[in-house]
């Protein structure tokens, strides 16, 4: 019986940059195929290719045992063929409305030259039946929390009739409910006999939810294994990176000084209690939580992304102007947003360029120095291991975890006090992580301080050195991850204890 899938000796290269070597990759009816690798590894632009959206180099690509024309392949060719890719940063038009999106590609629903609205509506209803997404079909995108736009998603593809679904980090911005359902729906999908292939950084997903497991590192094939209880996720882990990565809490040689940063009774829009805290000099403090649970929101009040109702914030002392970005920016503050590619940088602008964008906001200099420009990234590029053609090379085109990286720098050049981080790791790899987590370590190790946002239980646990509990906006419990687990932080984010700290002091 012929594959779902073969992709053999697949070569791509961009710029005389060689991304892709010789990649075979195959995938079985029902089967759930997962594909990891470490960011830049290749995985993106293998599926860009099966979804038609890159022309490779060498290679062949059969669906079904039939060889599919590369010569013509396109993204509407891939659809044809039944291939649908659901990216990380969803693809959906977010003014229109739910039944629009999924019958995009056939607004009439009957081959006539006129919308009938009443046979989208239906023909819609009839797609989100099936997947169990009880939504109005005529309820705008926009309106749709980021786990039903992922499910929206993965209707348009069965609408479709795809038999082959790609699913870039679907996990990434749900919380663990909503991926509980999404596994659910993807053992129903599997069962009718769709294949998927399923990319995630989440390790601890793809024993639950995979067949299989292909591993790419530089751009080759290092393995395929099968996923069973003999299935070693540390041997992953050291396959993805090409060297041990260090697991579990993490030992911290850093004495913690006197307080550094204090928050006073800061009251977020949406939310009703004010949330106070104190950092001390050293510390990386810890707040997670679940999806909803107001993380980002104090995250963006504190640095005056969004106005605060109330409340100070002091940075060594001194009180810091949270009014606008700018002002945070002066008072000593730095922040890495949830959402990096929409508000943490440029993406349209270099390295060298999003990096100097912090320094030039705190100068007060009139004149823009471009041989200073140039040593700032150069410098940041080199300590911080950037991986990038060069420091013209636009943003856009790194990794997550190079992104994150040039985020850190630009706060680097900007010599920022207080780093307040909001999910630093969400969709990087191991190694990435790991590279993050050295950075911020450095960082608080030069007597700064941290703000380490997370709903990643792991992480927290591992990396901070006090750990509050957020739920509905208001901080529920003060921990120490030396003495406390996941099953208790979850009671917290749940509501199933609440013993809320008014007060989050040193």
């Amino acid at each position: 019986m012929a594959k779902l899938l073969e992709m053999t000796a697949i070569d791509k290269s961009f710029f005389g940059v060689r991304i892709l070597r010789k990649v075979d990759f195959d995938l079985e009816s029902g089967e759930v195929h997962a594909l990891l690798g470490a960011n830049g590894a290749g995985k993106s632009t293998l599926i860009k290719i099966l979804s038609g959206a890159y022309t490779l180099d060498a290679g062949r690509i059969l669906v079904g045992g039939e060889t599919v024309d590369m010569s013509r392949h396109s993204p509407e060719s891939a659809l044809a063929l039944g291939v649908a890719t659901i990216y990380q940063n969803f693809h959906l038009i977010p003014h229109l409305t739910v039944a629009e999106n999924i019958c995009l590609s056939d607004f009439s629903t009957g081959g006539k030259r006129w919308v009938n609205w009443g046979a989208m509506r239906k023909k819609a209803g009839k797609a989100l039946a099936a997947i169990g997404l009880d939504i109005d079909p005529g309820k705008k995108v926009r309106d749709l929390r980021v786990s039903q736009q992922q499910m929206l998603e993965i209707a348009i593809a069965l609408n479709a009739n795809a038999r082959i679904i790609i699913m870039d980090e679907p996990t990434a911005a749900i919380s663990q409910r909503e991926t509980e359902n999404l596994f659910d729906l993807i053992r129903g999908i599997r069962a009718r006999g769709v294949g998927i292939i399923y990319i995630s950084h989440r390790l601890e997903e793809i024993r639950r939810i995979a067949d299989r497991v292909t591993v790419l590192r530089d751009g080759m094939n290092v393995g395929t294994l099968a996923v069973d209880d003999n299935l070693s996720l540390g041997a992953v882990v050291e396959m993805i990176a090409g060297r041990e990565v260090k697991t579990g809490r993490r030992a911290r040689t850093t004495t913690l000084g006197d307080e550094f940063g204090r928050v006073e009774e800061l009251r977020v829009p949406g939310y009703g209690d004010p949330v106070a805290l104190s950092v001390r000099a050293g510390e990386i403090l810890g707040i997670t939580g679940l999806v909803g649970a107001g993380k980002s929101e104090f995250a963006r009040a504190l640095f005056g992304a969004d106005r605060a109702l109330s409340g100070g914030v002091y940075v060594e002392g001194r009180r810091v102007d949270v009014s606008t970005p700018s002002s945070a920016i002066a008072g000593g503050l730095g922040y890495l947003p949830e959402d990096r590619d929409a508000s943490g940088l440029c993406m349209g602008l270099s390295l060298k360029d999003n990096i100097s964008l912090t320094a030039l906001a705190k100068s007060r200099s009139p004149t823009f120095s471009v041989r200073r420009d140039a040593q700032l990234s150069g410098r940041f590029r080199k300590d911080l291991a950037i991986k990038s053609v060069n420091a013209n090379q636009q943003v856009r085109y790194l990794s997550g975890g190079n992104k994150q990286k040039v985020i850190f720098a630009k706060w680097l050049a900007a010599e920022c006090r207080l780093l307040v981080l909001d999910e630093p790791t969400i969709g990087i790899d191991v190694g990435a992580r790991e590279d993050i987590y050295r950075l911020i370590e450095d960082f608080v190790g030069r007597g700064r301080a941290v703000l380490l946002i997370s709903s990643d239980f792991d992480e927290v646990l591992a990396l901070t050195d006090r750990l509050l509990v957020m739920s509905r906006g208001r901080i529920t419990a003060e921990l120490d991850p030396d003495k406390t687990d996941k099953p208790e932080i979850m009671s917290y984010c749940l509501g199933v204890n609440d013993r809320s700290v008014r007060h989050a002091a040193v």
